[in-house]
């Protein structure tokens, strides 16, 4: 059957073009219900020509009407004024804003609208690409921090969203209920973003181990046992005096590229600083993604030793660049926040996946409060990787021009 022929696809899209007609609220809230249902039975079809056809029927039908933009542009450029912009503004809007601003309407439509988005960006069509961004542009919006509930997830958080953990997870997969509740533990904290629509959902979470000192290796984290000390009382013998973020999770494949980990760090940052006042210094324990494949595609022979292991991945995350930031898309993130990259750890995930991406390197990026603000306009401004360092001494070269203390 052609995509054409599809009678689910053909019904989806005669809604979608009597919902754009339509006024009433209450009369469109039921044709947007129609709108998700239809487009969940092609999601349970595994139907992605079906998609494709449907996407291409956004950029198609919902475009633009040429005619008006061009008198539009031209009513500006005779009379340039807030007016004449705003009428163009308008018409340069494609119409199938509106169509998802409807489905929207609907009681999961922003759950469809999310699907649609990552369907859209999986499907890699650069036909499609412009139904894409203008569902980038609305999700961009919706999801803005002001509208984001920051939450902490606990052993009391109900179980429907706590399986949400286990099932996103992307960093170091939670192995079961047991190990969840290991993550949840009063030496262990958690937060997520949720958003009003999506009670139930975190849109992304991250995972704390309250430590002594800068963590270097994740089963050390992750497999520790209980302590029976409370490490969070300041008036304690032992209290905990470092933060781990050892694991950070985007949630909605739909929301990829809309900033929400840098909001989120920052805040629980502060939120613990509030909660744990013995609590000294904030770091993550960070994996490597690129690093064995930037010495794959460049051929290099690499020095296995724990000292050659170190000085490759400070080449590469203070040295290998993409444009003018560095290659390594976890250390774009937290770099871009104003994190410093502090310390390098051989050894430190030892499972396949660690030897895969990385030789089971790790690394650590502190988040110094006083910093992060000066850090942060040094990248933006100049793209200076802040370090330590011991880090730049790894190399032994005067590029390294190591920052912080």
């Amino acid at each position: 059957m052609t995509p054409s022929a599809n009678p689910e696809l053909v019904v989806l899209q005669e809604t979608c073009r009597a919902l754009t007609r339509l006024r009433d609220e209450a009369a469109a809230r039921s044709l947007a219900e129609l709108v998700v249902r239809r487009y969940a039975n092609l999601t349970q079809a595994d139907d992605d020509e079906a998609k494709r056809s449907f996407f291409d029927f956004l950029v198609r039908a919902f475009a633009p009407d040429p005619t008006a933009v061009a008198a539009a542009i031209a009513a500006y450029q005779h009379a340039p004024g807030a007016t004449t912009a705003h009428d163009l503004w308008t018409v340069s809007e494609a119409p199938r804003l509106d169509l998802f601003r409807s489905i929207n309407l609907a009681d999961d439509g922003i759950h469809t609208l999310l699907t649609m988005r990552a369907d859209a960006l999986r499907l890699r069509d650069d036909t499609i690409a412009p139904a894409e961004r203008d569902l980038a542009y609305l999700l961009s919006s919706w999801f803005n921090r002001g509208f984001l509930e920051l939450r902490a997830i606990d052993w009391q958080t109900p179980a429907e969203t706590l399986e949400k953990l286990i099932e996103y997870e992307a960093v170091h997969e939670i192995r079961g209920w047991d190990d969840l509740r290991r993550r949840l533990e009063h030496d262990r904290r958690c937060y997520g973003f949720f958003h009003p629509s999506l009670p139930a959902e975190p849109l992304i979470f991250v995972e704390i181990a309250l430590v002594h000192g800068l963590a270097t290796h994740i089963e050390a984290v992750i497999d520790a046992p209980v302590p029976n000390e409370d490490l969070t009382d300041p008036q304690g013998a032992h209290p905990a005096d470092t933060a781990i973020f050892y694991s950070i999770t985007n949630c909605q494949t739909g929301l990829r590229g809309i900033p929400l980990g840098d909001f989120l760090l920052k805040q629980v940052t502060d939120e613990l600083q509030r909660t744990v006042p013995s609590l000294r210094q904030f770091s993550t324990l960070s994996p490597v993604p690129g690093l064995r494949r930037w010495v794959d595609d460049r051929g290099m022979h690499v020095d296995s030793s724990a000292d050659g292991l170190r000085r490759l991945t400070a080449e590469y995350l203070l040295h290998a660049k993409r444009g003018d930031e560095p290659r390594d898309s976890v250390a774009r993130f937290h770099l871009r926040n104003g994190a410093r990259l502090e310390q390098i750890n051989v050894g430190g995930d030892p499972s396949p996946k660690g030897e895969a991406e990385s030789f089971g390197v790790l690394v650590n990026y502190l988040y110094d409060p006083d910093q992060l603000a000066e850090n942060h306009e040094a990248y933006i401004n100049e793209f200076r990787v802040a370090h330590a360092p011991a880090v730049g001494a790894l190399l032994d070269d005067e590029r390294s021009n190591p920052t912080g203390s």
